[in-house]
């Protein structure tokens, strides 16, 4: 037995309504249309729904034992989208609930961190989750909807492909700098220590993507003795003696050592920060994007 919900709806409209007529009028349908939803729904079970004896007149259709069991559960079918209609108006409108968002360190102790505190004074009623994943897990949790928000980074050079689906919003750019161990002779030209060795990093994360860019716009070699994926372990090694890294700010005011030494160059370019979220006909729900101003009010305020 197979029965198809929507000839429930027709079902308990010829209750509610009186008729066929009285639900052809409710459902905006042509009685004939009634009538044939009623016998096909007769035939999906097998059962007479309908007492045809006692039809005639103005009186009001009669169900058999059958049709009325079944009208009672398409009127709890009923209540039941009822109610999940108005949960979801009632989420369209408040800002509350968990929000769960993908981030990393250094975004963390740059600015997140600080709007999450600043959501608990003025959305008390929002219950943030970090989640720490990598750029590209993070990206496709959201668009699979097992997490609502993912902070991102990409080389600002480079830009950023967004899925259908989702929604990118730039929150900050990071400028590299570069750091050497305290120990490396002063220079004011990256080419003086160019023979050095570096950090580099995989092609997919923003270390790598900002020496590549670097080797391409200056031609020269900076030879990778190390490879990293996150800017903590590059200035672990830098802070060791062992080699050189272009790292932004955000980091170096996270988690510098004191055994690094730091020096502004021009063209080293900077990193851009962003969020992805699902963007729908009801998304970014009011929690959603009360958690993305927050984010953008702390990146402005550190500059």
């Amino acid at each position: 037995m197979s029965i198809d919900p929507r000839r429930l709806v027709v079902l308990r409209a010829v209750d509610r309504y009186g008729g066929v007529v009285g639900a052809a009028a409710a459902l905006r349908i042509s009685p004939s249309a009634v009538s044939q939803q009623l016998a096909m729904l007769e035939r999906e079970t097998g059962f007479v729904l309908v007492d045809r004896s006692r039809r005639g007149g103005q009186r009001s259709t009669e169900f058999t034992t059958a049709g009325r069991r079944l009208v009672t559960h398409a009127d709890n079918m009923m209540q039941v989208l009822d109610d999940a209609e108005a949960e979801l108006v009632a989420l369209a409108d408040s800002v509350t609930g968990p929000v769960s968002v993908a981030a990393f360190f250094t975004v963390l102790r740059g600015f997140a961190g600080t709007a999450l505190v600043e959501l608990a004074h003025t959305h008390p009623g929002l219950r943030p989750r970090v989640v720490q994943l990598d750029d590209r897990a993070a990206a496709a949790d959201v668009l699979a909807g097992r997490l609502d928000l993912a902070l991102v980074e990409d080389d600002v050079q480079r830009g950023r492909t967004v899925p259908r689906g989702l929604h990118y919003e730039a929150l900050a750019d990071d400028p590299f700098r570069v750091a050497v161990p305290v120990d490396w002779l002063d220079f004011d030209e990256l080419a003086a220590v160019a023979d050095r060795p570096w950090v580099d990093g995989p092609t997919d994360s923003a270390l790598g993507q900002a020496m590549r860019r670097v080797r391409r716009t200056t031609g020269l070699s900076l030879p990778a003795a190390h490879l990293c994926g996150e800017f903590t372990a590059a200035l672990a090694l830098v802070a060791a003696g062992l080699a050189g890294a272009f790292v932004p700010e955000l980091a170096l005011a996270a988690s510098a050592p004191a055994d690094v030494r730091v020096i502004a160059l021009p063209g080293l370019g900077s990193r851009s920060i962003g969020v992805l979220y699902r963007r729908s006909r009801n998304e970014p729900t009011p929690a959603v994007r009360a958690v993305v101003d927050a984010l953008r009010a702390a990146a402005l305020a550190v500059g």
